[in-house]
Formats: structure tokens, C-alpha cells, sequence
């Protein structure tokens, strides 16, 4: 999560995204590394993200065979809710994860998780439980 966090900070004030790594466990998503990908919407990178595919294929690459997959998709949201966008509903796949952080004036102030419906029409916001060192999440 930290890594995400600096990410978006550091992309601010465009979008930034990536990929979210891990595995389904009892059909849950499980997160356990990160990969920064290239936004290359850059006519209007404040508010949009296009991710790099050649990103997605080298990571899908590196991941073959192991025990870890994509499983999802971050992204920021620069001075905007940590919420989906029309935009983001139209580009969503089923079954995978759509982390979303706001960040307000360079800073991540919150972030969600989501993912689509069974009907494709909506999100529905998911949990996101981070361990802390103890192996307590919060």
C-alpha cells in the first residue's frame, strides 16, 4: 500500500496507475505486490487514465507460471473522490479489483476499493484489510 500511496502522490497532479498483483483465496482477491504502470492519456492526464498495455503484457509475463496474477487495477483520482467515474464503469473488466485513491493537493487522503457488479451496471465498494506489523489488520 505504501508503494501505491508514493505512487500517486508523486504522479500528482495526473492520474497514475498500475496493476495490483496477488492471488483469489475462498473468492477473495488477495493483494501482495504492486507494478507501476505508464499512463499514456496525456492530452488529459489530470482526469484520465489510459494503461500502458505493453506494461500489462510484461507483467503478465513475469507472473506466468507463478503463484501470483493480476488481479486488479489502481488509479488516482487528483482532487476528486476516491470514488468510481462514469469512465471507469465503461473500462472495467469483472473480476478483478479497482483501487482508487484521492489525493488532495499531492496527498493521498483516502482510498477504496471496488468492483463490478454482477450485472456490469455499478460498483460496489469491497473491503480493503491491510496486516499492520503485529499480523493485526486494520
Amino acid at each position: 500500500m505504501e508503494e501505491i500511496h508514493a505512487h500517486m502522490e508523486e504522479a500528482y497532479p495526473h492520474e497514475c496507475c498500475g496493476l495490483i498483483v496477488g492471488s483469489v483465496n475462498d473468492g477473495a482477491r488477495v493483494a501482495a505486490d504492486s507494478r507501476r504502470c505508464r499512463n499514456l492519456n496525456t492530452e488529459r492526464a489530470r482526469d484520465r487514465y489510459e494503461l500502458d498495455p505493453r506494461d500489462m503484457l510484461r507483467a503478465q509475463r513475469e507472473l506466468d507460471g507463478g503463484p501470483w496474477d493480476i488481479v486488479g487495477i489502481y488509479h488516482s483520482h487528483p482532487d476528486h473522490p476516491s470514488r468510481p467515474s462514469g469512465t471507469d464503469l465503461a473500462h472495467a473488466w469483472a473480476g478483478w479489483s479497482y483501487m482508487i485513491g484521492s489525493v488532495v493537493q499531492g496527498r493521498v487522503a483516502s482510498v477504496q476499493s471496488w468492483e463490478l457488479a454482477d450485472a456490469g451496471d455499478r460498483f460496489e465498494e469491497e473491503s480493503v484489510d491491510i496486516p499492520t506489523a503485529g499480523g493485526e489488520e486494520n
